[in-house]
């Protein structure tokens, strides 16, 4: 049986495979490919396609994980971060409700404005995708009643109002609409990482490093250490059986799928 650190590291590169690099020899996480109108990734090149929210959770919970950035990441840092992601969120919610325009709402709600670090041009885009969201829903309608194609309904969104957001991506957010989430992911990346040069940089430092999987070592270490305190201990194949499929419960025979990788990497 090989040590926890060892086992803990196999797994992690296992299923930093299945997740990104199917075949491969070694994870290749990428930021999501889903364009948004914040302008950037909703998600960090990681295994786990980790939003800002995510990997500030994972740092607070992780000692070892804030010592990786440099300097390392504090407490306060990460409330702060963390904060402004549930700000984010706030403003999201009293946009989609306001009927004002984006100057009038800036000037009542300067504090929910200023506690996300965003600045008023955000707001601004922010109102500009509330309304492209509305028609995005109404087109999603359109397409799932087939009564008009996905590239139809693309089609009848003018350049201006698309916010940068290409076709493929458009495609994407009308077939399956609960992917417009990624939006307020993106907003939450930029507002923690607003101003440049302010514990956002770190904090996707850290996410990006070891290959992307630096993440969700910590976490596969605690679950390699549950099953070897057992008794009996089980078998290198159950533990990473076992384990794989806690990362992803969801998935039917994801810890099936992983140790076949585990198999061919460690004969």
């Amino acid at each position: 049986m090989p040590s926890a650190d060892e086992l803990t590291a196999r797994i992690v590169r296992c299923i930093g495979i299945w997740e990104t690099n199917r075949g491969g020899d070694h994870p290749a996480p990428v930021e999501s490919k889903l364009n948004t109108v914040a302008g950037l990734a909703a998600s960090m090149a990681t295994v786990e396609q980790a939003t800002m929210p995510y990997a500030v959770d994972a740092l607070t919970r992780f000692a070892a994980l804030r010592g990786l950035a440099v300097p390392a990441l504090t407490a306060a840092e990460l409330a702060a971060a963390a904060s402004r992601c549930d700000a984010v969120k706030t403003l999201l919610a009293l946009v989609a409700e306001s009927t004002q325009t984006p100057q009038a709402f800036v000037a009542q709600h300067a504090g929910a404005v200023a506690a996300t670090g965003l600045g008023a041009a955000d707001v601004a885009t922010m109102f500009a995708a509330a309304a492209l969201k509305r028609k995005i829903d109404a087109l999603a309608a359109e397409v799932a009643a087939h009564r008009k194609t996905a590239a139809q309904a693309i089609a009848s969104l003018a350049p201006a109002e698309r916010l940068g957001l290409g076709e493929s991506s458009l495609k994407t957010y009308i077939t399956r609409p609960n992917t417009w989430g990624e939006n307020r992911a993106a907003w939450q990346r930029k507002a923690v990482n607003a101003p440049p040069g302010t514990a956002g940089a770190r904090i996707e430092a850290v996410a990006v490093a070891q290959n992307g999987t630096a993440f969700i070592t910590p976490t596969v270490r605690v679950r390699v250490n549950a099953q070897l305190a057992k008794m009996p201990v089980p078998g290198e194949q159950a533990i990473v059986m076992t384990v794989a499929q806690q990362n992803n419960p969801n998935e039917a025979n994801y810890g099936q799928n992983v140790w076949a990788t585990y198999k061919r990497l460690y004969p």
